[in-house]
């Protein structure tokens, strides 16, 4: 075995964020190595190869239906994210998403957990109406995207209830993420900004033997603190964020592949979801005056296992198992005063399990089909505690401690298929999942005490059931082999469940989006391609947490608030220019408003509002807009880089009174770039490739 070695590469990048991040100098160091074995590791037939400088624009394979089939063959609006893209844009936290995907809405939490609505639908920061994906398992906290371990990301818009389950009502964020190279390889980068900002990532991938191969990746992010607490003269918002992810995948013989990954995170922070009020709701203030100094602390393990099994030549089965737990523990002061009155503490954890069996055709004929069955365990237990102190800065006592204790344990099974028809330039789609789900709560809370013995009394354990059918029928047809135009409708659903508020355990309905759409997907001459989509939207039951005051006690109720109806456009366009430039953007018009909801009341001042009819929903922001000029050259041996890219958000409501409001804003970020090429040594697979990081790295301050 003759060894290869790639020089070590300086790559920089170079510019400024204008508006909402922050101007940080990065360095980026890549160093790879290459050991040239002969191997072979079958490749796996759901996975995309990654598309090269001359035909990105021509065919992207992705595996949104749970199949490999070209992006603009499938009859949806999905937005499909290369691994070149999440580099050049430095895509490293979910809501840098918003900048390429059109009519996407996504907010990170203190603990990089997202609250996302598409299209304007997703039950935002109440359930997860927009569930995420890694390779067709389903994600539940602290979703990043690290370019190092992602092959691509696909936005899938519009219900996927038939396919992927209830928590999808408004679409899925499906990570594909990379496997084992053919041959060894490693790479490591550090980059460095302001406010302490320090992010190191190595990985290291190639085979163990003709059969085996491994991927192994390790982070450790780190920043320092941005919200200045003028009290403790310290500093909220430092975070740190480490840990490993390692990929196996053995090829034991023609008809079997077997994946096992494997990824530990740690995570703590001194930001919190600040409770504070500010002379209006456009005000962001960057300092706080609380005597307690909040934090936050998760730890994740997650694991899965998929074997594909080729039965023979038509059909091959599927066994994909996977096993999650979280460890959260968040502390905070509740009064955000200067002075010690409610110190809150709230323990979070959750158990998943889950078992997906699939049969699917894999011959070449005009139908393709799938068959599956799906069952999934979620336990999760929350423990809030309320320690009360005398209020004295001096001599701070505690008087004394409550705690509200929940234990809930869910379960989903169903059944799914969906089959595909090809008949001359005609394709025609029937889907449909049929899902029963079970949700039990029992709660504890030691406020609640007879007002005559002081004894705490219980709470009344509760138990829900519920089914819903998610079907999905499509049409297509295609003019050329690049135009097709189609019409899909699908049917997602939240499931229902229940929650202990005000002493009181009471259920929720289930949300239901049924979407409309016709579309049209096309590439023209000179490999320009052309995307349009239009939608319409019925949503009903609508959830909303909103806290209230009740006398001096701050208190939640979630609720469905009742329906809405949102429709639009959406419009991408994506274009090589002269002289090494590439354009693209996008587009996309919302207009989400309540329909027949009377007698809502008004939370902040108590009032009955006689009918929310014709109000503009939450997180429903009126257009999205994104651009991008590229351009790359390469001077003897070196490659060259500028980038341009703008956002622009149009205005969008916090609360279902149009009370608060987020007002339109636009985003540009210019970067520029250079880079030595990484050269393997000579021989049949040497290859060339060049990189680097874009500047700037995502550093503390968020807006």
């Amino acid at each position: 075995m003759s060894e290869m070695v790639r020089l070590p590469a300086l790559l920089c990048r170079a510019g400024r964020g204008v508006g909402m991040r922050v101007g940080l100098a990065a360095l980026a160091l890549g160093i790879t190595g290459v050991l040239n074995s002969s191997v072979s590791l079958a490749a796996d037939d759901k996975a995309a190869a990654p598309a090269t400088p001359d035909n990105n624009l021509v065919e992207i394979v992705v595996t949104a239906r749970k199949r490999s089939e070209n992006l603009r063959d499938i009859p949806a609006s999905i937005t499909a994210i290369s691994a070149a893209t999440l580099e050049d844009a430095h895509v490293t936290q979910l809501d840098d998403l918003n900048a390429l995907v059109t009519n996407l809405n996504v907010v990170e939490a203190h603990d990089n957990t997202p609250d996302v609505t598409l299209r304007g639908v997703g039950a935002f920061g109440v359930v997860q109406g927009v569930g995420f994906y890694a390779n067709d398992v389903q994600l539940f906290e602290g979703q990043i995207a690290r370019p190092i371990d992602i092959e691509r990301i696909e936005v899938l818009k519009g219900p996927q209830g038939t396919l992927f389950g209830g928590a999808n009502v408004g679409g899925a964020i499906k990570y594909v993420t990379k496997d084992p190279t053919s041959t060894w390889e490693n790479e490591a980068t550090a980059e460095f900004g302001s406010y302490r900002t320090r992010n190191y990532q190595a990985v290291v991938s190639g085979p163990i033997n003709d059969k085996v191969g491994i991927r192994a990746s390790v982070y450790y992010d780190t920043h320092g603190g941005y919200i200045y607490d003028t009290y403790n003269k310290f500093d909220y918002g430092a975070a740190n964020d480490h840990g490993a992810r390692v990929t196996l995948v053995a090829t034991p013989n023609d008809n079997d592949r077997i994946r096992v990954h494997v990824s530990a995170d740690d995570f703590n922070t001194s930001s919190q979801n600040l409770m504070y009020t500010p002379p209006d709701a456009q005000t962001y203030s960057y300092s706080v005056n609380d005597y307690f100094i909040p934090a936050f602390y998760r730890h994740i393990i997650s694991m899965d296992a998929q074997i594909d099994h080729q039965i023979n030549s038509n059909v091959a089965l599927t066994s994909l198992t996977s096993y999650y737990t979280s460890y959260n523990r968040g502390n905070t002061d509740f009064n955000k005063k200067p002075i010690p009155l409610d110190f809150l503490q709230q323990n979070v954890d959750n158990r998943v399990y889950s078992e997906e069996l699939r049969l699917a055709s894999t011959g070449s004929s005009n139908l393709d089909w799938l068959l599956g069955a799906f069952f999934q365990g979620h336990k999760s237990a929350l423990l809030s505690k309320d320690n009360n102190y005398n209020g004295d800065p001096l001599n701070p006592v505690l008087l004394f401690s409550d705690f509200d204790r929940d234990e809930k344990m869910q379960r989903q099974y169903a059944l799914f298929g969906d089959v595909t028809y090809h008949h001359g330039d005609w394709q025609y789609e029937l889907g449909l999942r049929a899902e029963y789900y079970t949700s039990s709560l029992t709660a504890v809370n030691t406020n609640n005490v007879d007002p005559n013995t002081g004894a705490v009394l219980p709470i009344a354990p509760a138990r829900l059931t519920g089914h819903e059918f998610s079907p999905r029928v499509s049409v297509q047809y295609k003019f050329s082999p690049t135009l097709n135009v189609y019409g899909t409708i699908a049917r997602g659903f939240t499931p229902g469940d229940e929650i202990e508020e005000n002493f009181v355990v009471h259920p929720y309905r289930p949300e239901i989006a049924t979407n409309y759409e016709v579309g049209m997907k096309s590439l023209l001459e000179h490999n320009v391609q052309l995307n349009a989509a239009f939608f319409y939207t019925t949503y009903s039951d609508r959830l909303y947490l909103f806290q209230q005051l009740t006398g001096s006690m701050i208190t939640d109720l979630t609720t469905n608030i009742g329906p809405s109806t949102n429709y639009g456009a959406e419009f991408d366009i994506a274009a090589p220019l002269p002289g090494g430039f590439k354009f693209s953007g996008g587009i996309g018009v919302l207009h989400a408003t309540w329909g027949d909801v009377k007698n809502y009341v008004d939370p902040v001042t108590g009032l009955p509002i006689p009918n929310l009819k014709g109000l503009y929903v939450p997180f429903a922001p009126a257009y999205t807009a994104n651009t991008t000029l590229e351009w790359k050259h390469d001077f003897g041996g070196y490659e060259f880089g500028w980038r341009a890219t703008g956002l622009f958000t149009g205005r969008s409501y916090w609360d279902p009174q149009d009370a608060a409001y987020q007002i339109s804003a636009q985003r540009t970020t210019p970067t520029s770039s250079c880079g030595s090429p990484r050269w393997a040594g000579p021989g049949p697979e040497a290859r060339r490739r060049t990189g680097g990081r874009t500047w700037p790295p995502r550093s503390g301050p968020r807006s």
